[in-house]
């Protein structure tokens, strides 16, 4: 090959790379007119979480649904949903849940009764909605949530595989073998980090027990994860994470809207309060308790932003009597107390101390009952501090 041959072939590459640089920068430049990045000023304290993106404008009710499926698939589907919550994102941060039983039973056209449970898998996302609208409007017009979000509890599983799975304390072993519907459950109690499968299985598990005691399985759940879901380790793989569970979810929210949710919503995670629709069996079958559900409904609808200054403790129990005691011990310590407004689903062995973000005032709480295990988790509306009396409670009182 001659010189001018050699000269010839390295300008062609040469023009070649400076082409593709050229063209990258463009692409490059292209992407942050269509999509702009979230800039953040080297001095910004705010917790990472918080600087992925901006904050929705207004306030955002989100109904979570969680299928026990592997991938979502259109009705008529399998399965059922076994996770149902309705939550709303305040921008100035904070977030407020409230807890749908799936086994309250409704009454659909043609005198039929259903659970929530098996909406889904009759008339999709839209039935589910427009029952849960009707639950919420009570005896006025139906209040529509602004969003969904449904997501098959294996696609969630893989999410948490992903993030390096989730830091929880189990108070009591889980163990439970279901041959037919494939769930083979021994998890011990003590801190442990739980992969995906393990995380799944305590949200699916009831076996013989009630779905109350499930549900507070799963709010106990609540926690752990919005910790985690906010650590700044996992913070930079959110957009990706959100883009894997996409593929086994149905939303009408873009994962630019699903950024500004979590960036809200979890920027303190302390700031988290909770509440649950009211059953009563009527016939024997699980339906909702009108009169207490308009009072839960009435605190609903006032779209209170959760406070870091929220001191009141609410007492929760199975037995009214020890409850009152409980409530009646805390005043004479000079706490400000009241008895929930709803029992515990289930009895519990030992009573749990729950706080948002003074652990202090749970401490003190602790001191004056005597008794209780202290953890970080959510809380009725408006209280700092939740007591979930147990049996052990019921033993020591005089």
């Amino acid at each position: 090959m001659g010189a001018w041959a050699v000269i010839r072939r390295r300008t062609r590459i040469i023009w070649r790379l400076a082409m593709a640089f050229t063209g990258l920068l463009g692409g490059m430049w292209l992407g942050d007119q269509l999509v702009p990045r979230h800039k953040v000023s080297l001095g910004d304290e705010r917790p990472a979480i918080s600087r992925l993106a901006e904050p929705p404008g207004a306030p955002q009710t989100v109904l979570l649904l969680g299928l026990d499926q592997p991938k979502v698939s259109p009705p008529p589907a399998k399965g059922e949903v076994q996770l149902m919550l309705l939550a709303r994102v305040h921008p100035e941060d904070g977030i407020e849940l409230l807890q749908i039983p799936t086994e309250l039973k409704v009454l659909l056209p043609g005198q039929q009764l259903k659970p929530l449970s098996d909406l889904y898998g009759i008339g999709g996302v839209a039935l589910t909605s427009d029952v849960v609208a009707q639950l919420l409007g009570g005896d006025g017009d139906p209040i529509r949530p602004d969003r969904y979000l449904l997501v098959s509890l294996g696609g969630l599983e893989q999410a948490i595989d992903t993030m390096g799975g989730v830091p929880v304390l189990l108070r009591e072993p889980i163990r439970y073998q279901d041959k037919t519907g494939g769930l083979s459950i021994n998890l011990q109690p003590g801190q442990q980090w739980l992969n995906g499968e393990q995380t799944n299985q305590i949200l699916r598990y009831r076996g013989e027990e009630t779905d109350g005691r499930r549900r507070l399985r799963q709010e106990q759940m609540l926690m752990p994860l919005a910790n985690r879901l906010a650590d700044p380790t996992v913070v930079p793989a959110l957009p990706d994470l959100l883009q894997q569970l996409s593929k086994s979810s149905n939303t009408n929210l873009s994962q630019g809207e699903l950024l500004s949710l979590l960036s809200a919503g979890l920027q303190d995670p302390g700031r988290m309060r909770i509440s649950r629709l009211p059953l009563q069996l009527e016939d024997e079958q699980p339906r909702l308790d009108h009169a207490e559900a308009a009072i839960v409904l009435q605190d609903w609808q006032q779209e209170r932003s959760p406070s870091s200054d929220d001191t009141l403790v609410s007492v929760m129990g199975s037995d009214p009597g020890a409850t009152a005691r409980a409530v009646t011990q805390l005043q004479r310590g000079g706490q400000p107390v009241q008895e929930a407004l709803q029992p515990l689903e289930a009895a519990i062995a030992a009573t749990v101390i729950r706080y948002g973000n003074n652990r202090d005032e749970a401490l003190e709480v602790r001191k004056l009952l005597g008794l209780g295990e202290v953890e970080q988790g959510p809380t009725p509306p408006g209280s700092g501090v939740v007591v979930l009396l147990g049996q052990d409670w019921t033993a020591a009182m005089p």
